[in-house]
């Protein structure tokens, strides 16, 4: 795939013009699939055969992601393969139809590879469950993230172009860099949740749950190869279905319609009292050094609501009833793995009081952020206060994802985007940050980091940043 044009736009088009076979890059991606997938353990579920079929007879004629491969998280239900959440709970179990963004996918002439792993329920920072075992990262010896690491890992290894995760408290934004791709947490709302499980046993699988703080927090969103194919893909995956009562009818505005000068920036290294690696630290001030020499005005500080929603993220995590997952147990007792077994038996279950007063707090913290962050402003930040590592047996170590899990709880759009590349090889992102529904404003920043980092041409960290002194 290298000889062909990068974006996913381009890709699309060279098919729909006949330039390109239907079936010229659903093949590498099943070759990638066959080849690479026994190893890296990327893909739970594969349907390459399917996929080389479809592409090959397919009418591409107005079809905006002609031909494109795409894999999906094994937590969006699909009508032809399963969908288990990575559980051995609902092992084998098939929702029989689309998630509404998988159908939106399929329906502007992507073809869908397979599913790719997660840990179980979504609920780690690394890939691991007793169903399917571990995913590895085709980069190197570190994490591929989780808990949308098997789409991360699926994507960075050819077997798809594009894919759909998604994002509780970091979930999209942690995998992209442990990849080295881009991945965006979209505002709450834009993305229809419509077919993200696990739901209710014996409920719509389209259903929309509200029990829980995750089902009100996680979004849907795409991660990809660069800034122009999110901004593809989530143009096709947007707006309301009737289903998901959130999902609203906002305009996506368009990234390259957006001038970085014009744009201005408040940054930070740190959130909360958690220590951050040197290097995230560096990599944090050459991207605002890159945005400062395009005309970007910055200010160094992030917002004070910035502390006072991790505070806010951890209580009511902490105080999430899991009721679907709960639910699902007591379907099927005794199936569930260790880390969420632990989850589901550290619990609190507070007081429809001390629940309300919790998301009102929620809510003050939210309006206290917007009051600064509006119009064509933005955040700077790390998403990870480490750079990727081998995790394994280290599942739950939330903590990581401090700075991701604090922006989670606001539901504005969030961007991770690779900038540098540590000692060790691994991927160091930045997250932007943008008001509500403006996509466009943080991938606008993405591009412009895109650029000056020249990700994939880079040498290591150490030789592109200097040490502080």
């Amino acid at each position: 795939m290298s000889t062909t044009p990068v974006t996913l736009r381009d890709l699309a088009a060279q098919v729909r013009s006949g330039q390109l076979a239907g079936d010229a890059l659903v093949k590498p991606a099943a070759d990638q699939i066959e080849r690479r997938n026994g190893p890296l353990n990327a893909l739970v579920s594969s349907r390459s055969a399917d996929a080389l079929a479809e592409s090959a007879h397919a009418d591409w004629t107005d079809r905006t992601l002609a031909g494109i491969p795409f894999t999906v998280k094994d937590m969006l239900a699909t009508a032809d393969l399963p969908t288990t959440c990575g559980s051995r709970t609902l092992e084998d179990w098939s929702a029989g139809v689309d998630a509404t963004a998988v159908a939106r996918m399929r329906a502007a002439g992507a073809v869908l590879m397979g599913k790719s792993n997660c840990p179980e329920f979504a609920l780690g920072v690394d890939t691991n469950n007793e169903l399917f075992g571990r995913t590895f990262n085709p980069l190197g010896e570190w994490t591929p993230g989780g808990s949308s690491g098997g789409e991360a890992a699926a994507i960075a290894a050819g077997m798809s172009l594009v894919g759909l995760g998604s994002d509780y408290g970091g979930s999209i934004r942690w995998p992209a860099q442990c990849a080295g791709l881009v991945g965006l947490r979209p505002t709450v709302g834009r993305v229809p949740r419509s077919g993200e499980q696990p739901t209710l046993p014996g409920s719509d699988p389209l259903g929309v749950e509200a029990l829980s703080f995750q089902d009100a927090v996680q979004v849907i969103g795409p991660l990809g190869r660069c800034i122009d194919d999110l901004h593809t893909a989530l143009s096709v995956i947007s707006g309301p279905d009737g289903i998901d009562p959130i999902a609203v009818d906002e305009p996506l505005g368009d990234y390259r319609e957006v001038d970085p000068s014009d744009v201005e920036v408040r940054w930070g290294t740190h959130v909360g009292n958690v220590p951050v690696d040197p290097e995230v630290v560096r990599t944090v001030f050459f991207a605002v050094e890159s945005l400062r020499s395009l005309g970007t005005r910055v200010q160094e500080g992030l917002p004070d609501a910035v502390n006072d929603g991790l505070k806010v993220y951890d209580l009511l995590r902490a105080a999430d009833a899991m009721g679907t997952i709960a639910a699902v147990d007591t379907a099927r007792p005794g199936l569930i793995g260790a880390p969420v077994r632990a989850m589901l038996e550290n619990r609190t279950a507070p007081g429809r009081a001390e629940q309300a007063e919790l998301w009102e707090h929620r809510n003050k913290i939210v309006a206290k952020l917007r009051q600064w962050l509006t119009g064509d402003r933005a955040l700077i930040l790390p998403v990870s206060v480490d750079i990727p590592r081998d995790l394994r047996g280290d599942v739950a170590n939330f903590r990581l994802l401090t700075p991701s899990r604090a922006i989670s709880l606001f539901g504005f759009p969030s961007l991770s985007v690779p900038v540098a590349t540590a000692r060790s090889g691994a991927p160091i992102s930045v997250q932007v940050v943008a008001p509500p529904f403006r996509e466009d404003l943080a991938l606008a920043i993405g591009a412009a980091l895109e650029q000056a980092s020249g990700w994939g041409r880079t040498t290591t960290l150490k030789n592109r940043i200097p040490d502080a002194n």
